[in-house]
């Protein structure tokens, strides 16, 4: 099962780290069974690095949302199972090999997830609050088990926050052949597409070894929506499906704090 996988990496424009990001997927101890990149603003620059990398280049002929390249990627390589790999992030060599294993143990898995750790382009950044919280939800939601099943404990999960690190999951296709994320959202779209799957059947596993290493800088797609204020307006939108519409406010509130101390 585990064999028909695949890394989809929806890029941008021209992205700086691209290469080191499929550089850590082509280095895995255990090789995928793919890795495309999958575009709507195809250049001279990805062709190159496509080339170079012989990696397959996929073009949407329509720039129109992050959902909609997220759900190009998601569907444009035929996999069972795929990793949506974002283009600044890196992996850990055993990934794909520590993934595997988990959804062998598990096989009515719908997501499986890993820990992550944070970068800035000097290197490594230690944990701050954002890492903690989301281990700390993990931990309170998953206690000593590696996986959960019932739509109450998967939904516990989610109704602080958002722990998933998404450019770890795994999302199994063949069991959810219709899943789309959606494009009501911009940057909680992975946050609202966990919920929706949380009231569905499968499972949602966790594997408590930091396998991603996500960057962190000033321009990158995080960044902007602090900025602006629109990651706060969508977190309040998302805990209003666990909350009160009072108490999800101040939830908001609080996550914006955490976000503006944790700046680059």
């Amino acid at each position: 099962m585990t064999e028909n996988h695949a890394f989809a990496i929806p890029v941008y424009g021209q992205p700086p780290h691209l290469a080191a990001c499929i550089e850590s997927i082509l280095h895995q101890s255990r090789r995928s069974a793919a890795v495309v990149l999958c575009t709507s603003t195809p250049s001279g620059y990805l062709e190159e690095i496509a080339e170079k990398y012989q990696v397959p280049l996929l073009v949407h002929p329509l720039r129109v949302d992050i959902a909609t390249d997220w759900n190009f990627a998601l569907t444009a390589t035929g996999a069972d199972l795929v990793t949506i790999a974002h283009q600044d992030d890196l992996y850990a060599e055993r990934y794909f090999e520590t993934m595997s294993a988990a959804l062998q143990r598990h096989p009515e898995t719908s997501i499986a997830f890993s820990d992550f750790e944070e970068r800035t382009p000097l290197g490594p950044r230690r944990a701050n609050a954002n890492v903690s919280i989301k281990r700390a939800l993990c931990r309170r939601a998953f206690g000593r088990a590696e996986a959960l099943e019932s739509p109450q404990d998967k939904r516990r999960l989610l109704n602080l926050g958002n722990p998933v690190c998404c450019p770890s999951v795994v999302i199994h296709r063949q069991r959810l052949p219709d899943f789309r994320f959606s494009n009501a959202l911009h940057t909680d779209l992975d946050w609202e597409a966990w919920a929706r799957l949380a009231k569905l059947p499968g499972k949602f596993v966790y594997v408590r070894e930091p396998l991603v290493f996500k960057l962190v800088h000033a321009g990158s797609e995080t960044s902007a929506t602090i900025s602006n204020r629109l990651r706060e307006r969508e977190d309040r939108l998302m805990f209003e499906q666990f909350w009160p519409v009072p108490v999800a406010a101040a939830i908001a509130a609080l996550y914006r704090l955490g976000y503006l101390a944790n700046r680059v």
